[in-house]
C-alpha cells in the first residue's frame, strides 16, 4: 500500500518557471532566503556549532540535514564535549500518530489519490520529465498513477532519497546515541498531531499547485545524487554554505502545499520557543535543528537574536 509514503509527506517540512504549465502564484518559501552572517566555515572539526546564550545559560545548537548518505563519517568528538555536562538534549519537532488515528488516515489518504493517470493531465513538458525522471528511478510511471501530481513528485523524491543512499535515522540516531552514553535526557522541541498535518497536504490543490509542486520535486531528482553527497560532506566538514547548497525541489514543493508555509513557520517558532526555554531555565544545553530552519530569515536563530539573546557563530567558536 502507498498510504504511508503519502502521509510522510505531511511530516516532512520559488517555484520556477514551467514552459507549457499552468501559471502558479510564487510559492510563500519561509526557507527561501538564509541571513548570510550566519552561513560561515565552522573552526572547530566536524559539522557546525551555533552558541545561543543569556547570562550563565548557554544552548549549543547543531543544525542537521534531514538525513545523511549511509556510512557517512562525521567527528563526533565536539558533539562529546558539548554533551558533557548539559542539562538536557532538545531535538526537532515529531508528530504523534495514536491508534485511533488510522481510520483518519485512510480518509486523509483516498483524499490524496486522483481518478486518472498522471501523465493524460499534465502539459507535454512535464509529461516529458516525469516519464523521464520515473525511468531514472528505474520505475514505470504506473508506479505513480493514482496520485494527485503534487503528492507524486514528493513519492517521487522519497524514492530518490532512498535510491541516494540517503539514510533517513541519521544523523540524529547517532545524536541520541551519544546522549544516551552521557546520560543526558532528550526531548522534542515540540510534538503535533499526525492528522493535522495529512490534512495539510489533503486540501484542495489547484491545477497551478500540483503542477508546480511536481515541477519542483522533479528539479531535485535531476540535480543528481552527487550534489546531495557533496552537500552531506560539506556538512560534516563544517561548510554551512556548501550543506545548504542542496536541491530542495521536496521542501519548496511541501511549501506550495494548503498550509505549508504555516506549518514551517509554526516550526521555526516551536523550536525558537523551546531554546529560549532552556535559556530561561538555566545551565547548559545542546540542541538540534534541521539547518535551513536554523538560518533562515525569520527562522530559529534570528528569533532568537530578535528576543535579545546572544548569537555567536561556528566561524567564532
Amino acid at each position: 500500500m502507498r498510504r504511508p509514503a503519502a502521509i510522510a509527506v505531511a511530516l516532512a517540512l520559488t517555484t520556477p518557471a514551467l514552459a507549457g504549465a499552468t501559471s502558479a502564484p510564487p510559492v510563500d518559501d519561509p526557507e527561501a532566503t538564509v541571513v548570510s552572517d550566519l552561513v560561515v566555515q565552522a573552526r572547530l572539526p566536524g559539522p557546525a556549532w551555533w552558541k545561543v546564550s543569556s547570562g550563565e545559560a548557554t544552548v549549543w545548537v547543531l543544525g542537521v540535514p534531514a538525513a545523511l548518505p549511509k556510512g557517512l563519517a562525521w567527528d563526533r568528538s565536539v558533539l562529546a564535549r558539548r554533551l558533557a555536562g548539559a542539562q538536557r538534549l532538545i531535538l526537532p519537532p515529531t508528530a504523534s500518530f495514536g491508534l485511533f488515528d488510522i481510520v483518519g488516515a485512510f480518509q486523509v489518504g483516498a483524499k490524496l489519490r486522483a481518478p486518472d493517470r498522471i501523465e493524460g493531465g499534465l502539459p507535454p513538458e512535464l509529461a516529458r520529465r516525469f516519464t523521464a525522471d520515473a525511468a531514472l528511478l528505474k520505475q514505470a510511471p504506473a508506479h505513480y498513477d493514482r496520485w494527485k501530481p503534487a503528492v507524486a513528485g514528493l513519492v517521487m523524491v522519497g524514492d530518490f532519497r532512498r535510491q541516494s543512499g540517503l539514510d533517513p535515522g541519521q544523523p540524529l540516531g547517532a545524536i541520541r546515541s551519544a546522549a544516551a552514553r552521557a546520560g543526558v535526557r532528550a526531548q522534542a522541541a515540540a510534538t503535533y498531531p499526525a492528522i493535522p498535518l495529512m490534512k495539510t497536504v489533503a486540501g484542495e490543490l489547484s491545477t497551478a499547485v500540483n503542477e508546480a509542486c511536481l515541477a519542483d520535486a522533479l528539479q531535485e531528482i535531476e540535480a543528481g545524487a552527487g550534489r546531495v553527497r557533496a552537500a552531506a560532506a560539506a556538512w560534516a566538514s563544517g561548510d554551512v554554505a556548501g550543506a545548504l547548497a542542496a536541491e530542495r525541489g521536496y521542501e519548496r514543493c511541501v511549501a506550495a502545499l494548503p498550509d505549508g508555509a504555516a506549518l514551517a513557520r509554526r516550526t521555526m517558532a516551536d523550536n525558537a520557543a523551546a531554546l529560549a526555554a532552556a535559556l530561561r531555565a538555566g545551565g547548559k544545553t545542546v540542541a538540534v535543528v534541521q539547518l535551513r530552519t536554523l538560518v533562515a530569515q525569520g527562522g530559529v536563530l534570528d528569533r532568537l537574536r530578535s528576543a535579545g539573546f546572544t548569537v555567536r557563530t561556528p566561524g567564532e567558536e
